[in-house]
């Protein structure tokens, strides 16, 4: 066949990927065209030295590196990020790690990865710019991050953790916004070292805007059997009060359970606010509109090591074969996150065997549940 360069290269990419060479080079020899390879090593072993925080079972579990698989230098440096991570995320920012090679003859290698751990860095001091409504006390109790003090030996919550503090930022957000602060907005985070205090110094920059109220409440139905006067019953909001949106929330749910009494499973109740800068009011529209026909066809559940199914599937008001509603889904989800079982929790849809059906996955991260108290 013809041969262009384009095929040669493509034909390099793919012999590099398959992991078994470390060098390949294609060249020209008369009429011929020959391929040099060299194999790469076979890994006799893989061990850990310097590791004491970490087991070598939990570090194995999490490289890439196995024995009798093809010594590759691309997935070697990746497991030392991979190691390097899982140090960081215990606190301890001034790990080491450096592989090494021994060689066994036959073309076989030991992997050896060195790990200097360094001390653990936690947070230092946590830091709020900006707010004048809530005091820094008050912030720090709404966050799950806290600073290292005498029982920090005792707690892990003050090891820096960038999910956790981005958890913190959401968990800002809604106290806010259950205050009635619906402007607000964190303008950034940052995490400086402070090696004189031996952590990090966490500041959060807030813009807290005004606090508003509920000025009018109204409920829209495009549903002509579905009475707005009973749906504005079932709503936890009223005009005056300071606005909550986690009211807002619940009031949805509520009108949404209330429509489908009256046998509207497929409806929809979306919340719409009007916001009065000069007033410092919001007018509420809750308006019910019918939706689309999709039905479960089933609930799978991934991720969950120690908690059994039947578990997360009480927190859920729907079943396989029941209708499809959003906020039905929204509020298993955020009851599965308050059950404190789990380090994470989505729930996302997949297609079903019918346009009109969907697949519920339920994917969660378990955590340690267990309690330590001293008295």
């Amino acid at each position: 066949q013809s041969l262009t360069p384009a095929k040669i290269d493509e034909a390099l990419k793919s012999l590099y990927a398959t992991g078994l060479f470390s060098d390949v080079t294609i060249s020209h020899r008369g009429g011929r065209l020959v391929v040099s390879v060299k194999e790469n090593e076979v890994i006799n072993r893989v061990a850990f030295e310097g590791n004491k925080k970490l087991k070598d079972e939990q570090l194995a579990s999490e490289v890439q590196s196995k024995p009798r698989a093809p010594f590759s230098k691309t997935t070697v440096q990746a497991d030392t990020q991979r190691i390097i991570e899982l140090y960081r995320r215990s606190g301890r920012y001034d790990v080491r790690v450096t592989p090494e090679t021994i060689e066994r003859g036959q073309g076989r290698v030991d992997l050896v990865f060195n790990i200097t751990e360094g001390d653990k860095l936690g947070v230092a001091e946590i830091r709020f710019v900006g707010n004048k409504a809530f005091s820094d006390y008050k912030l720090k109790d709404e966050i799950t991050t806290t600073e290292s003090n005498w029982l920090s030996w005792l707690k892990n919550t003050d090891i820096y953790d960038v999910d956790r503090i981005n958890n913190d930022q959401e968990l800002l957000r809604r106290f806010y916004l259950r205050n009635g602060y619906a402007d607000f907005r964190i303008v950034s985070v940052t995490a400086d070292l402070d090696r004189a205090k031996g952590g990090f110094i966490l500041t959060y920059v807030l813009d807290e805007g005004a606090q508003y109220r509920v000025g009018t409440v109204d409920v829209v139905s495009g549903i002509k059997d579905v009475d707005p006067a009973r749906i504005r019953s079932a709503l936890r909001v009223s005009p005056g009060q300071v606005y909550n949106a986690e009211l807002v929330e619940k009031s949805v749910e509520n009108a949404t359970i209330e429509v489908s009494k009256s046998g509207y499973a497929f409806a929809q109740v979306r919340p719409r606010g009007d916001r009065d800068v000069q007033t410092r009011k919001i007018n509420l529209v809750f308006a019910v509109e019918e939706g689309p026909r999709v039905y479960i066809e089933r609930i799978e559940i991934r991720g969950n090591t120690r908690t059994r199914d039947w578990v997360i599937r009480r927190e859920f008001d729907l079943a396989e074969g029941d209708a499809y509603n959003r906020v039905l889904i929204d509020r298993a989800e955020r009851r599965l996150r308050n059950l404190g079982y789990f380090k994470d929790v989505k729930i996302t849809n997949e297609p079903g065997t019918a346009p009109d059906r969907v697949i519920l996955v339920v994917t969660v991260e378990d955590q340690p549940t267990g309690e330590f108290s001293v008295s």
